[in-house]
């Protein structure tokens, strides 16, 4: 009987053992398979890219879920860079509203299509963060970011980049694992003080200051010269902040506590020592340094020329904690930044070359200063402007340049300002369009007294259209000014004698001298067209202007419309990607393309209509607003 009981329970252990180690092996297997759909960088053989080959066992990648429409309409929330949950406080009520029901539906499995709207995807990536920091749940969190990237693929080098670094704190995958890693680490992905400490030749407490801080990945920060000047100025502000604190008998880390706890207290209203509490304190704090990091980008930009400035607002609603966030933060910091940004370097030339690419009415500002300093020296006058339209080499606008250079230079001189006209048609005919802008009739008056004159550059002009040869156009402008006399040769000898014999026609020939002296001497100038209707007449390339449901401000050539009619049908967001392959449809380049779009509206906006957001072509729905007229 004893003997009985004990195979039994052998027999039961037996087989819980099997079912438990099958267990284990289940979830390991999960474990695994979840990882190497995440993060495995093994080609596969057969070149499947459902298929991932390691180990010779092969692994299917699910499917993409899919995205449903929500039925009230996505809150429009225009794109900014997030860096943190704590972001969602400066949304509106709407977007809060839908975040939530976003949030909810995700983790129930419903994925809603956010139709351009990034924002709330990058929050919800942070969302899960902050749980994790929580729960400590590694798997719930890999869970969570892998549908993310898969549902929103702008997320996905950011997903990638936090699980690997939570996966290498917790020891998950050990360096001697069979798996690789196929992304960088994730300081060198997204914080700025280990990335740049040996370019910088950073101390520690630099390089924990600048770990504060995301990488901001905007087109004027990912230039490396301004790049480093933005981190050099926030160092320096940094520690100017330390010793105006010092200097009032407090210290920095006292004042962020003090602006850290009325966020806290005041804002949120979380009771003090709570766990909330304590996060709050730590997210503020982070906030803090990212305000003024973007206040001195700002700086930097506009000590740069750069238009475009970041969004500074303090979205506090909490008045008691704006206050001190004012006076304890950005009061200092403005005090600061105009002593310390004139300590800066001014822009390299290939500096200067990509700052005009992304700003392409930066010139302005080196043309007014080079038109306020004229002193009557066109030939220095035209090189400077030459010099100008080097540096603006990638600005699909630089015949602009040209254009503006020659009409300030009309009133000095004549045939600089047909030679920079001329200038100004040779990038014109490169362009995506053929503007063709005339002169005004008091300019062109002022350039031609004559019918000759006018037919001579009128030549000129139907040549270069014609050979695109500019060395030939700008060495035959001087001739349009050349005085061409007719040369009378007179044998006054022979006149005499005539003069002795035929003394009765003495008169005669006096009133024939008298005549071609007359000419000779005015020239030119018996043609004058004071009173005449005077207009360079320049050959169109066949591409007519076309104006559509727009602002009669404005005028768009018709595929200017049928790019804006693009953008409409796709929410005003469209990928790099699919508008190169519009673009190429209609024989031009994606960045001409957009630059067109933008000079011909930022007289009208004072602003670019669209922008480069990542790997995303955006427009501001409020400035398509202002140029519409439905």
């Amino acid at each position: 009987m004893i003997g009985l009981i004990i195979i039994s329970i052998l027999v039961i252990i037996i087989i819980f053992g099997t079912k438990q180690n099958k267990t284990i092996s289940n979830d390991y297997q999960k474990k695994h398979d979840g990882f190497l759909e995440n993060f495995s960088t093994t080609a596969n053989k057969n070149n499947d890219n459902s298929i991932i080959d390691i180990t010779g066992q092969s692994f299917t990648i699910n499917s993409h879920p899919v995205l449903n429409n929500y039925i009230l309409g996505v809150p429009q929330w225009t794109h900014q860079y997030v860096y943190s949950y704590s972001e969602i406080n400066s949304a509106s009520n709407a977007q809060i509203k839908f975040y939530s029901i976003l949030k909810n539906s995700f983790l129930k499995g419903v994925h809603y299509d956010l139709v351009g709207n990034t924002n709330y995807a990058f929050i919800l990536l942070f969302d899960f963060l902050e749980e994790y920091d929580s729960h400590k749940n590694i798997s719930l969190l890999e869970s969570h970011l892998n549908i993310l990237w898969k549902c929103y693929p702008m997320t996905r080098p950011y997903c990638k980049s936090f699980i690997n670094k939570k996966l290498n704190n917790n020891n998950q995958f050990p360096s001697n694992d069979t798996y690789t890693y196929s992304y960088n680490d994730y300081d060198d992905y997204w914080k700025l003080g280990s990335k740049y400490k040996t370019k910088l030749n950073l101390n520690q407490e630099e390089i924990e200051l600048l770990n504060y801080i995301y990488n901001p990945n905007n087109n004027f920060f990912s230039i490396e010269y301004c790049c480093l000047e933005i981190l050099k100025l926030y160092l320096s502000v940094i520690a100017d902040l330390k010793l105006k604190y010092i200097a009032e008998q407090t210290n920095l880390n006292e004042q962020f506590i003090v602006v850290s706890d009325l966020v806290a207290r005041k804002q949120f209203r979380y009771r003090k020592g709570s766990d909330n509490y304590k996060y709050t304190l730590d997210t503020t704090r982070k906030e803090i340094f990212m305000y003024i990091f973007k206040s001195c980008e700002n700086a930097v930009r506009e000590y740069y020329g750069h238009k475009r400035k970041l969004n500074l607002d303090i979205h506090y609603t909490s008045e008691e904690a704006k206050t001190e966030f004012t006076i304890k933060i950005v009061s200092k910091v403005n005090e600061l930044l105009p002593i310390l940004i004139s300590k800066v370097p001014k822009p390299d030339e290939a500096t200067d070359i990509e700052l005009n690419a992304q700003n392409t009415t930066r010139w302005k500002i080196k043309l007014e200063e080079l038109t306020t300093n004229y002193i009557a020296k066109p030939k220095e006058f035209i090189d400077s402007i030459i010099s100008l339209g080097k540096l603006n080499k990638k600005n699909p606008s630089v015949e602009n340049i040209f254009f503006e250079a020659s009409k300030f230079i009309a009133k000095h001189d004549k045939e600089s300002s047909l030679i920079l006209y001329v200038y100004y048609l040779y990038y014109d005919l490169k362009s995506v369009t053929f503007d063709n802008k005339q002169h005004t009739k008091t300019i062109q008056k002022s350039l031609f007294k004559t019918n000759e004159q006018l037919d001579d550059f009128q030549l000129i002009v139907n040549n270069l259209i014609e050979t695109r040869d500019l060395n030939k156009a700008l060495k035959e402008v001087p001739d349009i000014y050349r005085i061409k006399r007719k040369t009378i040769q007179l044998d006054r000898t022979s006149i005499k004698e005539v003069i002795e014999q035929h003394s009765e026609t003495v008169e005669l020939l006096n009133e024939y001298l008298k005549d071609d002296v007359e000419e000779e001497v005015i020239g030119v100038e018996l043609e004058d067209l004071s009173k005449e209707e005077i207009k360079i007449k320049i050959p169109h390339e066949n591409k007519e202007l076309y104006k559509s449901t727009f602002v009669d401000e404005i005028i768009f050539t018709e595929i200017h419309t049928t790019t804006l009619e693009l953008f409409i049908k796709n929410n005003f967001s469209i990928s790099q990607i699919d508008f190169e392959t519009f673009a190429k449809s209609k024989g031009v380049f994606k960045n001409q393309l957009i630059e067109s779009i933008n000079e011909t509206c930022y007289d009208f906006l004072d602003d670019l209509l669209i922008e480069e957001e990542e790997d995303y072509y955006t427009i501001d729905t409020n400035y398509f607003q202002k140029i519409s007229t439905k």
